[in-house]
């Protein structure tokens, strides 16, 4: 993995999406949380169509889908996916590399005026991102007729995204989406959608297993709480000088270092001072406020080119990480600078 996190540049959304951009997490929920909640009862974080298994043969056999796109649309479709609240859940786990295959695999569509591009109650089987043009949604509820679409609710413009509903949980569609002009959208199939996710999931285990067991720390552990730690770890990437933790501030991530440099600083009364330094993979930092409830005691900054770290929660470090919590209070000393500096 690259040490950076480049930005994605965009033009600016034109009046429609400017219009939408409140409700655009919201349209088709109106009326599906019920489905939802249904529908997610006891699946895993990762619900629907990216929980279910896929099999190690299709995974060989599947081939990754390209289809073309301009630099403007391309950087578009990045935008909308990491920017969208619920995508998030689901696609924050990616790497650049894995992004840019899932924009690849949207494939273009054009859609006349007038044209409903789904319907409320069928059967989901992709999401659309609008590249150009606009359209309404229409909410049906109870007593209302068959050729009737129900109420709208609101309209998008370019760089909406909608349809998300049906991949993440298995639901039938929640809305209606009419075109109110020529549209043309960007369109991701379902199990183009399902295929790219499991691939992603199946390397990023089998790359986090592979080093975490060689982390001194995590050697206790046995094979199933590394593969427990793997599935929860979150990536990171900061650039030269960013922040990583703050002195002061409350300690609610646990994080060890995948590739880069950072360096801890503490402030007193003599102004700010270098203590440590990572530069090791597996170096971790963080523990400290997490093991005694306290605020954290330094600020850690990426350094050199930047770093990538994996970042474990509050709550999961003490679910997961338990088995050796001993051994990182033991190793608690290993900041001697810490305590020196503050006298």
């Amino acid at each position: 993995m690259g040490n950076g996190c480049a930005g994605c540049q965009t033009e600016s959304a034109d009046k429609d999406k400017e219009d939408a951009e409140a409700p655009a997490a919201t349209a088709e929920d109106l009326v599906a949380e019920s489905t939802k909640m249904k529908a997610a009862q006891g699946r895993s974080r990762r619900a629907g169509v990216a929980a279910e298994s896929v099999s190690q043969q299709s995974l060989k056999e599947y081939k990754k889908p390209v289809y073309p796109k301009d630099d403007v649309q391309r950087k578009r479709l990045m935008k909308t996916l990491k920017e969208h609240e619920k995508m998030q859940v689901l696609l924050g786990h990616l790497d650049a590399e894995k992004m840019k295959d899932l924009v690849n695999a949207f494939y273009p569509k054009d859609v006349p005026s007038g044209v409903d591009i789904i319907k409320q109650g069928a059967d989901g089987d992709c999401l659309y991102v609008v590249d150009e043009g606009t359209v309404d949604i229409f909410v049906k509820r109870g007593g209302t007729s068959e050729e009737d679409k129900g109420t709208k609710v609101c309209s998008f413009g370019a760089g909406a995204l909608f349809g998300e509903l049906a991949l993440m949980y298995n639901a039938p569609r929640a809305a209606t989406v009419t075109a109110t002009s020529a549209v043309k959208a960007f369109v991701l199939d379902a199990i183009d959608f399902k295929m790219l996710l499991a691939s992603s999931t199946q390397a990023q285990y089998a790359q986090y297993e592979g080093w975490l067991k060689e982390v001194e720390l995590l050697q206790t552990l046995n094979h199933f709480e590394l593969s427990t730690l793997a599935d929860i770890l979150e990536n990171e990437c900061f650039e030269d000088g960013e922040e990583i933790v703050r002195q002061g501030e409350p300690g609610d991530k646990f994080y060890i270092l995948e590739d880069g440099t950072a360096a801890a600083f503490i402030s007193g009364k003599g102004g700010e001072k270098q203590v440590k330094t990572y530069e090791i993979k597996g170096e971790y930092f963080g523990e400290l406020a997490l093991l005694a409830d306290e605020p954290r005691k330094a600020t850690v900054r990426a350094s050199g080119e930047g770093c990538n770290v994996v970042s474990l929660s509050k709550e999961n470090f003490s679910s997961v990480l338990g088995p050796i919590s001993e051994i990182l209070k033991k190793h608690a000393d290993r900041y001697p600078q810490y305590a020196d500096f503050l006298k």
